[in-house]
């Protein structure tokens, strides 16, 4: 089943699972704006994914199997914007902000549902030998 398992639907996979956790931070955000001292969260993926498939690419021995793990292996990291306040009550929660970057986020997931769709109905047609 790995065979079938290729890397663009691993790489979709861990988009969604950044854009779910981004999803997820942006809603504690949105949640939290009238918490005095409460400060946004922010999820980054991009770095870890970039320093993962660099190391996987200085191990040219299996270079499959190294990226593969290498893809495998990123995750999305939650940060906290320790500086950032927007209020006297040091909230650092911009709720306008936050709720444009989840309809963003909401659009980021729904093409990417849709590419994993894609995605499967090619690999269905293969199999099918259509």
């Amino acid at each position: 089943m790995s065979m079938l398992y290729t890397n663009s639907l691993l790489m979709l996979e861990r988009a969604l699972n950044f854009q779910w956790t981004k999803q997820s931070a942006i809603n504690d955000n949105i949640v939290n704006a009238e918490t005095p001292n409460y400060k946004a969260k922010y999820v980054t993926f991009e770095e870890a994914l970039d320093s993962s498939i660099r190391s996987a690419l200085r191990r040219p021995d299996h270079p499959m199997s190294s990226m593969r793990s290498a893809i495998d292996r990123a995750q999305p990291v939650v940060h906290v914007a320790e500086n950032e306040s927007t209020r006297m009550d040091d909230n650092g929660v911009n709720v306008t902000e936050q709720v444009t970057e989840a309809t963003r986020n909401a659009f980021q997931m729904q093409y990417t549902m849709d590419a994993i769709n894609s995605n499967l109905s090619l690999m269905r047609t293969l199999i099918r030998g259509q």
